[in-house]
Parts: structure tokens; C-alpha cells; sequence
């Protein structure tokens, strides 16, 4: 290619991002200029979905207008509006625009203010934050930095059993230093702190919580505020006036709804009847990207939401690390991704993704499937003909498709995996109790990959669903979790993710694309590491 057909081909490539060049019109023109492969291979990297989706986006953003309603559709209904519970994605979903943290997090897993100005950490056991001081409670009430003492307090509280305690028990107390400073005192160094704080402190106002049951009355500080929960329908907010943050939020409304079918949902995105959808059917994806159509957009694909296979070690088969080994010898992740999730995810043998700026590259199974390996291991275990059952959701599509793509992967070493269907109650039962044999998950708390391991494979934890136990391991995590220097976190999650590979109970297989898609003229709502759907920044275009 001459030097001019190079910048003719870079300039349509410029063009196409900023919107000036449709699809079609793209492909013809650089087939008719026949791009060389050194090109080529360029211009693959630059069209991957993720940079498609920004620049369809990035294309249509403008001035924000003031004003105007939206209704958003999320799968599932939201059950619980009080932060301390955080039972169901769906409900932290709704809540967390009601309420406020102290920090937040950006796509690029730096931290930014909330009602926190700034924070210093003081010594390795001192964080100290410096408040907003003109956030105002929905009730009228001032925020100052009692109501973070009361709200740490109320979560630590044995009496209140609030799920939200084990993430934040590494506090030992919080402290008022005047109204717009407070203090945390932890019982050891935390290397997670910020991170906890951003997914697990929404700051509740204790005349709010008092008034009326905060499952069903939310008091926030938020951009929002609630103003009507039709149970099972619909969850309305409304613009917070009071909203500290100088001309936000920008809507005056927005609407929740939950419709748990893909395709009733993009029916309602492309009639205008819903606005912002968190997710298309995935056979659509790729086509919809592609629709020259000025109806709807969709943001970047961030690989944030992480699945697992979980395996029962607290009794037979998979209580012999050998099994657990064969089964994990079996797993071809490439076929998972393009089978279960339609490309629309990428493989993943680790919590943190290749995005992570905590990702170790770790990969005990890069040369697999070993299926005669898995064989092996299963003969030294005197477990060949192994049979187990899978509990799989008959309404959760992507685990059965999972299911049933490692069913036919097993099999070529011999292993026979029933699946089970359980309705969503019983499943998480037998999760809970380890009554399953396997099953898999996904977990949505990971802008810091300690906030799963150090959950799911301490002994003593209470969010252990694999009934993994191992003294080295609890060791690893105990250096890491008190780890604060970046460098030396670094090395202990390498260390971790090496021996959680090795051990088996809990194996990675991808990394969900997170992709929010919305009418053409609605901005603002991008995918954050902490899967908080911010609608305080969503805004229309003229």
C-alpha cells in the first residue's frame, strides 16, 4: 500500500469512529483499497466490539438538556431498599441512586469523590475523609459526618445481622472529627479499604431509618429520591433538588422496571416504550451493533461480570483435589464464551480481568483441555466413570447453556454431569448449605479481586460456598488482605490465584461483557467495575 493509500485508509478509519462514515459505506471503500495486513491486523484491533460501542456513543454526545423522564429495564425485581441488606443485584441497582457513598469508582478502577472531598490514609491503620458539607438528607435532614459513624455502627451491629458487616469488619470504629471530617480506625492494615468503601457504605441518616421500615422507605442523600414502589411493577424516582452536586441530576425521572425476558425488553428499547435496557438478547448483540439504524446505541463492552464454576469439596467426589484437577483439565472457555454467551464475554482463569490493573496473568491451564491428563488423575483418585449433578436455574439461560457446554466438554474424559433444574430459592439453599455437587455463579463485587477470594475461599468464611478449606491458602489471604503497598499486593494476588488454580474449588471461566444499550438520544450511563447503574450523570441530547 503507497504512503497516500495508508492516510486515506487511516482518515476513513477517523471518520467512521467519529460518526461521519455509516458502516456500509466504511466496508466498501476499505475493500476497495485492498489494506495490507500490517493494516489490517490494525484495524481489526480498532473495530473490536468495545471500541465500536464508545465510539457510537462518543458520537452522539452533546450539551446535556435539563429535564425529561426515563424508564429503565433491569432483569430482576428488587426486593430490599435498605443498603445494609445488598441481597439482590436488582435492588442495588435502584438504591444505590438514592443513596451515597463516600467514593466511587471510575472505568478505569481509579477512585473519585462521593461525599467524601478527599481521604488520606494517616498510617496503616487511620483513614481519615473530608466531607461535602452541603449534601441534605430527603428528609430534610443535614449530612455531616455523624451520619457516617451512625451508618458504620448500625452495619457492624451483631444484633442487626446485616449481611454488609463481613465486608466491613476489618473496622474497629468510626470517629466525628467536627461535622465534615470522620476517622476509621481498622483493627488491621486493609488493603481493600477504598474498594469496600465504594461498593458496601451507602450513607443512611438514622431519623430516615427510624421513621418508617427502610426496606421499604429508602432516605438517601442521592441524586434521587423515591416516590412510588408498585411491588413487583415498577420503582419511580424523582429528581432531589437538594442534590448536592451543582445541576445534577439532569432527569427529572426516572422509572424501573423489571422484565426479565431479553427480547420483551429490546422490543421496548426500539418502540421508545423503554429507554435504557441493561441487556439484549445475546444472539442480537453483534447484529444490533452493526444496524446502521439511528434508534438505539450501546456503550462500551467491559469484561466486569465474572462467572465460576463452583465444586463442593466438603464431600465426595470433589473433597480430592486429583477430581477437581480432571475437572478443570476438561474446561475449554473459548467454546463456553462463543456457545453460552454468543462472543458477547471473554475467557477467564482469575477474578481480575486483563482491564484490572490487579490482573496476574496466571494461567496453570493455558495448554488445556488435557483430556487423557484428566483421565489420569481421575484413575489416581480410583474415580473413573465419575458421575455428579450440575443444579443449574431453568430461568437463568446463560448457567444451563454453561451447563450444558461443560456437560458435553466432561464427557470426552469420561465424566458424566447430570444437570438439575432447582427454582432460584431452593438453589441458593442448597448453595448456602453445600448440599449441591457443582453449579455455577457469577459475582458482582470485584473492583478488587481480595472482595471475592478472600470471601469464598477463607475456612472460616461465611460466604464459603464451596467448602473449600486450606491453611496455606488462609495464610496467602491474611498477607494480601493486610497488604496495602501496590507492588507487594501485586505479588500476594499472584500468589492466590496461583494456589486457587492449583486447588480447584472455585474455577473462573469468563468475563461477562457489561454493555448497557439506550435510545439514541439518552447519554451518560456507562459500565463501572462496581456495576452501579449511575443515572445521575444520564442525560438527553438535543
Amino acid at each position: 500500500m503507497t504512503r497516500s493509500r495508508d492516510r486515506e485508509a487511516i482518515q476513513l478509519v477517523d471518520s467512521f469512529i467519529v460518526g461521519k462514515t455509516n458502516r456500509r459505506t466504511f466496508t466498501k471503500r476499505m475493500a476497495g483499497l485492498s489494506a495490507g495486513a500490517m493494516f489490517g491486523g490494525a484495524l481489526a484491533g480498532i473495530l473490536r466490539p468495545t471500541d465500536v460501542g464508545a465510539a457510537r456513543v462518543n458520537r452522539q454526545d452533546a450539551a446535556p438538556t435539563k429535564g425529561g423522564r426515563v424508564v429503565a429495564s433491569i432483569i430482576d425485581k428488587p426486593v430490599n431498599m435498605d443498603p445494609a441488606y445488598s441481597q439482590l443485584y436488582s435492588s442495588m441497582q435502584v438504591y444505590q441512586n438514592i443513596f451515597n457513598s463516600l467514593v466511587y469508582v471510575d472505568a478505569n478502577y481509579n477512585f473519585t469523590p462521593g461525599l467524601a472531598k478527599t481521604w488520606t490514609q494517616v498510617d496503616p491503620l487511620t483513614w481519615e475523609f473530608n466531607l461535602v458539607d452541603n449534601a441534605t438528607f430527603h428528609n430534610g435532614e443535614k449530612f455531616t459526618s455523624r451520619d457516617v459513624v451512625y451508618t458504620v455502627e448500625r452495619t457492624l451491629d451483631p444484633e442487626g445481622a446485616f449481611p454488609n458487616a463481613a465486608s466491613l469488619q476489618s473496622i474497629d470504629k468510626a470517629e466525628s472529627d467536627g461535622d465534615y471530617k470522620v476517622r476509621f480506625k481498622l483493627k488491621y492494615p486493609w488493603g481493600s479499604f477504598l474498594a469496600e468503601m465504594a461498593i458496601w457504605l451507602e450513607i443512611v441518616n438514622e431519623k430516615g431509618i427510624n421513621s418508617a421500615d427502610p426496606k421499604l422507605n429508602p432516605i438517601g442523600t442521592g441524586p434521587f429520591k423515591m416516590t412510588e414502589w408498585v411491588q413487583d411493577d415498577h420503582i419511580q424516582l424523582d429528581r432531589w433538588e437538594n442534590y448536592h452536586i451543582p445541576d445534577r441530576p439532569y432527569l427529572d425521572t426516572v422509572i424501573f422496571r423489571s422484565i426479565p425476558d431479553d427480547t420483551v425488553r429490546l422490543t421496548g428499547l426500539q418502540t421508545n416504550e423503554l429507554q435504557w435496557i441493561q441487556q439484549v438478547p445475546l444472539l442480537n448483540a453483534e447484529a444490533l451493533r452493526a444496524d446502521e439504524s439511528d434508534d438505539i446505541k450501546v456503550t462500551a463492552a467491559s469484561p466486569y461480570l465474572p462467572d465460576f464454576l463452583y465444586l463442593n469439596g466438603s464431600k465426595p467426589p470433589f473433597d480430592d483435589v486429583r477430581v477437581r484437577q480432571a475437572v478443570a483439565l476438561c474446561l475449554d472457555r473459548a467454546q463456553i464464551v462463543q456457545v453460552a454467551y454468543s462472543n458477547q464475554a471473554t475467557p477467564a482463569v482469575e477474578v481480575a480481568s486483563e482491564l484490572s490493573p490487579y490482573f496476574s496473568g496466571q494461567n496453570l491451564w493455558a495448554n488445556g483441555p488435557d483430556y487423557e491428563k484428566a483421565k489420569q488423575l481421575l484413575s489416581e483418585a480410583g474415580a473413573e466413570g465419575l458421575t455428579f449433578d450440575f443444579d443449574g436455574q431453568p430461568q437463568v439461560a446463560t448457567q444451563l447453556k454453561i451447563a450444558q457446554v461443560i456437560q458435553q466438554q466432561l464427557s470426552q474424559a469420561g465424566i458424566t454431569m447430570n444437570i438439575q433444574s432447582y427454582e432460584s430459592g431452593e438453589w441458593i439453599t442448597r448453595l448456602n448449605t453445600l448440599e449441591y455437587s457443582a453449579t455455577a455463579t457469577y459475582y458482582s463485587v470485584t473492583i478488587d479481586p481480595v472482595q471475592f477470594y478472600n470471601r469464598k475461599l477463607r475456612s472460616d468464611s461465611k460466604g464459603n460456598n464451596t467448602g473449600y478449606k486450606s491453611a496455606e491458602m488462609d495464610q496467602l489471604l491474611d498477607a494480601w488482605v493486610q497488604e496495602s503497598d501496590s507492588e507487594n499486593r501485586a505479588v500476594a494476588y499472584a500468589r492466590v490465584v496461583e494456589l486457587a488454580q492449583r486447588d480447584a474449588a472455585v474455577l473462573p471461566l469468563d468475563h461477562q461483557y457489561v454493555q448497557y444499550w439506550s435510545r439514541v438520544n439518552l447519554s451518560g450511563v456507562e459500565p463501572v467495575p462496581s456495576l452501579k447503574v449511575e443515572m445521575e450523570k444520564a442525560h438527553f441530547t438535543e
